[in-house]
């Protein structure tokens, strides 16, 4: 029997590029794409009626949807997985929608098989950073006023649960891995998050490279 496909809605008004996604996408049996976004008020509602599992989306259109459009998506309680593919190049904007806890990143001059590798990734709920944007966050990770990070703070188990943390998976997913109780994982996590002093998701991933616990796609 076929596995249900995988529901992804378009965010881009770029009739040419979206055509791309579409003809990237479109064919491949594991994917279904739902609708494209038309205009920034369909989002929320698109969202509530196809609850796609990803949202592939660009913020920095005119006229278009704009950060807080896709921070509105994180509260939806079905929210999706959210790809960004976008030509922003303002790096305190890109930071900003990092903020959000998007799961990939990735600029629309990547090869389409960066993209199909991004999709991929974030479809499985993993973390995919193209290279422009994790040069970003590790300028801002290691900028002067940023502490070097120590791998010796944390246990053993510790890192192993960031290390889990840093490739997207959930609380649920960990304690399944290391039978460990959601009660234990959410612990830990926030000891991890207290001797790392984290504020963004986005940190999880930039302290697993720094750590070598992951390496960077």
């Amino acid at each position: 029997m076929r596995n249900v496909p995988f529901k992804i809605l378009l965010a881009d008004s770029q009739a040419l590029t979206a055509a791309g996604m579409v003809h990237l996408l479109g064919n491949r049996d594991e994917f279904e794409i739902v609708a494209n976004v038309n205009h920034r008020d369909e989002l929320i509602d698109l969202v509530h009626k196809h609850r796609p599992q990803l949202l592939v989306a660009d913020y920095n259109l005119p006229g278009f949807i704009t950060i807080e459009d896709l921070q509105d998506v994180t509260k939806v309680q079905t929210a999706p997985n959210i790809l960004v593919v976008s030509a922003d190049d303002s790096k305190n904007s890109i930071l900003e929608v990092l903020q959000l806890g998007v799961k990939g990143y990735v600029t629309k001059d990547c090869s389409r098989e960066e993209v199909m590798m991004a999709v991929q990734s974030v479809s499985k709920g993993e973390k995919f950073f193209c290279h422009k944007i994790l040069d970003i966050i590790m300028e801002k990770h290691f900028s002067p006023e940023a502490p070097a990070a120590d791998p010796s703070v944390l246990t053993s188990r510790e890192t192993e649960i960031l290390s889990l943390l840093a490739t997207g998976h959930s609380t649920q997913q960990i304690a399944d891995t290391l039978h460990l109780s959601p009660h234990t994982v959410h612990t830990h996590r926030k000891s991890i998050i207290r001797k790392l002093n984290i504020k963004s998701p986005t940190e999880f991933v930039i302290y697993a490279m720094d750590f070598g616990l992951i390496k960077p796609k």
